[in-house]
């Protein structure tokens, strides 16, 4: 009997040390399993949140371009830095220049100008003149469509300062079907200086 027990026993001994052995790598590998998982839990995570910043950050971006771009398209009023500048074309510095070079830039032949330092019906004038400039130009123009969309394209999106298009009459020129007279009336505006 004691044979047959030492038979017994010692698969018992070796099951029973196989057993112990799977438990401690079980106790140590099942840490190590539980930190891979988390550690793969993270990283995805972590790249889900990343593609979420990256979202954000595109959104961000194209708001800062059309804000930007809205920024662009709002023209600054021009402020006088004369004092003494008072009742005459210098309160608006070389803006009455620029726009005649811009009207000969184009093509545009001028009949003449006529200027109103103090606009009537000019709603900003009329509401802020202790803060404002105003000067209307009155053009007389003659040239094409083509010439004149041209020029008030350029105005509009390459002139700085604010200025409005108050009046624009176009009527056939005599003699010529290519070209037309122009009624042009454009408002000048600037910060008065404090």
């Amino acid at each position: 009997m004691n044979k047959q027990l030492k038979k017994q026993i010692i698969p018992l001994c070796i099951l029973v040390s196989v057993l112990i052995f799977i438990g401690i790598v079980f106790s140590t590998v099942k840490p190590l399993i539980e930190e891979f998982n988390n550690a793969k839990n993270d990283k995805a995570n972590a790249e889900q949140q990343a593609r979420e910043l990256e979202e954000q950050d595109k959104i961000l971006k194209e708001k800062n371009t059309k804000e930007e771009m809205k920024l662009r398209s709002i023209k600054q009023i021009y402020e006088t830095n004369q004092a003494s500048a008072n009742e005459n074309l210098g309160m608006f510095g070389n803006m009455f220049e620029d726009i005649i070079k811009r009207v000969k830039y184009n093509g545009l032949l001028i009949r003449s100008i006529e200027y109103d330092l103090k606009p009537a019906f000019d709603p900003l004038y009329q509401k802020f003149p202790e803060s404002y400039n105003a000067c209307e130009l009155k053009f007389f123009l003659v040239g094409t469509y083509s010439q004149l969309q041209t020029f008030l394209v350029e105005l509009n999106n390459n002139f700085p300062y604010l200025i409005t298009v108050s009046k624009l009459d176009i009527s056939s020129f005599s003699g010529n079907t290519d070209y037309i007279l122009i009624g042009l009336s454009l408002t000048l505006y600037s910060k008065k200086a404090k």
